[in-house]
């Protein structure tokens, strides 16, 4: 994957796509009523698969529009919790992290919730 250089104050600091995707993951596996995250394998029949830490990255695509990059997070929340509130706090939490530790190089972050399951 691609590298971009930020600097800030004369340094540069490397800033790779999948050094955002695993920050991303880290926020949504310690997010209250994320189970996980999934991938979409099939758009027409929307198979959707739990996927396990080792290969979360799959669920969290990550475009760059300009000079800004754009995230979007594909989750299975858990059944019975309130689905605009998980949604809500997983997004400001991967912002804030994601601009506290590389600045404010993201325009949007998108989360999409592709399943509710039982806990």
């Amino acid at each position: 994957m691609s590298d971009e250089i930020k600097n800030l104050k004369n340094i540069q600091i490397q800033v790779s796509t999948k050094d955002i995707a695993e920050l991303v993951g880290e926020v949504c596996s310690s997010s209250y009523g994320v189970l996980g995250l999934t991938k979409v394998k099939n758009l027409r029949s929307q198979l959707v698969t739990l996927l396990n830490k080792d290969n979360y990255i799959e669920g969290i695509l990550i475009s760059k529009i300009k000079s800004k990059y754009v995230i979007d997070v594909h989750v299975i929340v858990a059944y019975g919790v309130k689905i605009s509130e998980v949604v809500n706090e997983l997004r400001k939490g991967i912002a804030y992290n994601l601009n506290k530790k590389y600045g404010p190089v993201f325009s949007k972050v998108n989360i999409y919730v592709e399943e509710l399951r039982d806990l």
